[in-house]
């Protein structure tokens, strides 16, 4: 990896852990059962954004 590749993951999961610590999640099971549904007859729409209270 380069500089700038390392760079960008670095703000990739700076921008994700604010997101999470927001509240903004998607739940796991949700993201696989859409991942999973890709090139089916029945593929489905990519899950949304939940967001949870955060104390």
């Amino acid at each position: 990896m380069d500089e700038l590749e390392i760079q960008n993951k670095s703000q990739q999961t700076l921008d994700a852990l604010d997101s999470a610590s927001e509240g903004r999640i998607i739940d796991a099971s949700e993201v696989h059962k859409w991942l999973n549904s890709w090139g089916t007859d029945n593929e489905l729409e990519a899950p949304e954004f939940k967001t949870l209270s955060v104390s």
